[in-house]
């Protein structure tokens, strides 16, 4: 049983056309809540920006309120690169539709935007990341899920300090045990995000983790090189 086990491994080695690259560390700068208020020929704003990550995308929305009426919209033609962010917010003005063109620059906590409402007025305008309360994250965290390689049991020994996330995930499969230390890793608020280099006899596997805090619930996009992505909930230790 043991000699088929070695080819196997090999096999699902050799199928890794090339390690996925993971998330975008500049990128994930960008993702989470940023706050703006300024005025403007229609009256005085205040918007939230919320930008999310779904899979190789960035989502987004934009909640606006103006005297005490809120609105949100769904962000269109998003683009994060580097320290640069852009999207366009569609709204209506007398039944008219206008795109609102954002272009920024990140630095730091801060985003500094070129807002261009059609052509009506050209605003430039700050946006400040909201930082929320961070929700605790050091500890074990457990799971039990199936793969293509069948039934895999982790446990994820996690610890934040400041926005920087260190641990090791500790792994066993049909293939034996294994002790990865994580790298790459971050939390702001309550989403996380990881990568775990897994080796094999011949090289390793890149397998990339991001998700959110959920009480004592860890809710995981786990995605292993080009071969699966695979949804998972790792629970707090003892609950």
């Amino acid at each position: 049983m043991k000699k088929l086990l070695l080819p196997a491994i090999v096999l699902l080695a050799t199928s890794l056309l090339a390690a996925d690259s993971g998330s975008n560390p500049t990128e994930g700068d960008a993702i989470g809540k940023w706050k703006s208020e300024f005025d403007t020929p229609v009256g005085h704003l205040k918007y939230v920006y919320e930008l999310k990550r779904a899979g190789d995308k960035v989502t987004g929305t934009a909640t606006r309120e103006r005297e005490g009426t809120k609105t949100e919209t769904v962000l269109k033609e998003i683009m994060v690169k580097g320290d640069q962010v852009s999207f366009v917010e569609p709204i209506k003005i007398q039944d008219q539709d206008v795109a609102i063109e954002y272009k920024g620059k990140l630095t730091g906590d801060e985003i500094k935007f070129t807002r261009k409402v059609g052509d009506f007025a050209t605003t430039e305008i700050t946006a400040r990341r909201v930082k929320d309360a961070t929700v605790s994250i050091d500890g074990e965290w457990k799971t039990e899920f199936d793969s293509q390689i069948g039934t895999q049991k982790y446990t994820y020994e996690l610890k934040a300090a400041g926005e920087k996330l260190t641990g090791n995930a500790k792994g066993e499969s049909q293939f034996g045990k294994f002790d990865t230390t994580i790298t790459e890793g971050k939390i702001n608020a309550d989403s996380v995000s990881f990568v775990e280099m897994l080796k094999l006899p011949d090289r390793e596997i890149r397998i990339d983790y991001s998700g959110k805090i959920a009480g004592d619930e860890l809710k995981l996009t786990r995605k292993v090189g080009e071969i699966a992505t695979e949804e998972i909930v790792a629970k707090r230790s003892g609950k």
